[in-house]
């Protein structure tokens, strides 16, 4: 902390009070406070201030949160790894389904999604695997035929790289559970990053 706080004053960067923190403007709009000597947080201005009053108690943190917390031991081992709520869920799946998000079947089922969980690991190409928790078996099994036609919209208009990555893609229910899997190898994914496909999923 010391050491950047030194480059930041030779910069003439300041930052502004927050309680007993002191926030400072980076690059791209991104903020950053230091929790302790060896702790930074960034994020957006609001999120970190969130993040900060959560750590002190003033709102809720993300531990008394039983139906998250209970979701990360799953994929906490993964190189890249997240867990989502109910309506960072139902933003995920309308994202993913495209037309077919359309379909009335969606409207019904997206109210019954509890959260969703994904990993994705760089060995030996790269590996993604999503899991959207449902509240029943047949809600999953819904899902499920809703992404397959989501899939069926997307490769109708799909070529090149963007055809591989959707023919890389299988969809499965299990219980009340939608698992999406996606694997391929390290040239495919970078011509997918290049593809209209992954600029509309990543914004």
């Amino acid at each position: 902390m010391k050491s950047l706080l030194a480059k930041m004053k030779v910069k003439k960067i300041g930052g502004t009070k927050y309680r007993t923190y002191t926030i400072y403007p980076m690059n791209g709009g991104v903020q950053m406070v230091f929790i302790d000597p060896y702790t930074m947080l960034f994020g957006e201005q609001n999120a970190v201030k969130m993040g900060l009053d959560a750590r002190d108690g003033e709102i809720e943190s993300l531990n008394s949160n039983g139906a998250i917390t209970d979701m990360m031991p799953s994929v906490s081992d993964g190189a890249v790894w997240s867990v989502l709520d109910p309506i960072g869920t139902q933003n995920l799946m309308k994202s993913t389904l495209g037309d077919a998000a359309t379909l009335a079947d969606y409207d019904t089922v997206k109210k019954r999604l509890t959260g969703s969980r994904y990993t994705m690991d760089f060995n030996q190409g790269v590996n993604f695997d999503l899991d959207v928790i449902t509240s029943d078996s047949m809600t999953a099994a819904t899902l499920s035929s809703l992404v397959k036609a989501g899939l069926m919209f997307r490769k109708m208009n799909a070529t090149g790289g963007e055809k591989v990555a959707l023919d890389s893609t299988t969809v499965d229910s299990d219980s009340g559970i939608l698992k999406l899997h996606f694997k391929t190898d390290d040239n495919k994914f970078q011509a997918l990053m290049k593809s209209d496909l992954f600029t509309a999923i990543s914004r």
